[in-house]
């Protein structure tokens, strides 16, 4: 598969002497098993998941990590019909998958946010390469300086086609780890954990969520050209990496979206899907995050069925 080309080939080599090495595979057995117990969601029993009060953003309280809120959230251990997370197919469905799932949606008509596993941390893998276009655009804005002809093409690659050696350019030219680490905090991230290698950087998808918001709604950061820009990049990955919201969004649906997968030695592979759905009365912004999934396919399919569950649970407005 043509896909399979991309995530995996990036720079995992760049990482301190502390970092993880490949190593045999009966110790990679004992790192599985250890990873796994230390999971403590990973055997994805019930979500996590608030509702709105007053119809404002509202987040897990069982997370360390929050979006701005402006009155009191409740939180919502049962079936709430306005929750994805909370449907029973979608709960039966994800209780019966291997490996860590986090996800969060963030419905745009009612303000209200909604998580699976809140406060878990994964890989970005390649869905960082929407945050380090974000930031390309947002130093284009303050410096007065259009992207030029090679930038462009640069980021039509990195996003459409998820070409990782546009992304290192890319990542270079903004200033690598901290800056970004800079542009995250600015736009409100509040655990992600940088990296010197722009797939390894540690996050939630709460923190991915207020990228989604500078990306796709009116904000101060991005101006209304650049969001236009990087979604209309959004809006035509190539086919084979639609996996996820792409597959699992309705045929006519407006899908703005990147993935992100590799093998993650010696614990498995890691999937993620992020992005923003428009269709039929609905609009929301997810990201749903994968690990530990024993094949990328298994992986594809759980972050493919998920997409399909939120598009269907989730009520028109």
């Amino acid at each position: 598969m043509t896909r399979r080309a991309h995530d995996l080939s990036y720079h995992r080599v760049v990482r301190s002497a502390a970092s993880r090495l490949v190593i045999a595979t009966p110790v990679a057995l004992i790192a599985a098993f250890v990873f796994l117990s230390t999971s403590a969601g990973s055997d994805n029993g019930t979500p996590s998941s608030t509702v709105p009060v007053g119809g404002t953003t509202t987040t897990s309280t069982a997370a360390p990590t929050t979006t701005t809120t402006t009155s009191t959230t409740t939180t919502s251990p049962t079936h709430n019909p306005d929750n994805p997370f909370t449907s029973h197919a979608t709960a039966l469905y994800l209780r019966g998958r291997d490996g860590l799932v986090t996800a969060a949606v963030y419905d745009v008509a009612t303000g209200a946010t909604f998580t699976y596993h809140n406060g878990y941390h994964q890989r970005t893998a390649s869905i960082v390469k929407i945050d380090i276009l974000a930031d390309l655009l947002y130093e284009s804005q303050h410096s007065g300086r259009p992207l030029t002809a090679k930038q462009q093409s640069l980021a039509t690659s990195m996003i459409e086609a998820s070409n990782d050696a546009a992304a290192t350019k890319l990542w270079a030219e903004i200033g690598g780890r901290d800056a970004l680490d800079s542009f995250n905090a600015l736009i409100g991230f509040k655990s992600t954990v940088p990296s010197w290698s722009w797939g390894d950087i540690s996050t939630t998808p709460l923190d991915q969520l207020q990228l989604l918001k500078v990306i796709a709604l009116p904000n101060s950061i991005l101006d209304s050209a650049s969001r236009e820009y990087e979604t209309t990049l959004m809006e035509h990955v190539i086919g084979g990496q639609q996996f996820g919201l792409g597959w699992g969004s309705p045929a006519h649906a407006t899908v703005a979206m990147k993935d992100g997968w590799y093998d993650e030695i010696p614990t498995g592979w890691q999937v993620n899907t992020t992005g923003f759905v428009q269709y039929q009365g609905r609009f929301y912004l997810v990201t749903i995050m994968t690990a530990s999934d024993p094949n990328e396919t298994y992986g594809m399919n759980t972050v493919t069925t998920l997409s399909s569950d939120i598009w269907k649970y989730l009520l028109p407005r």
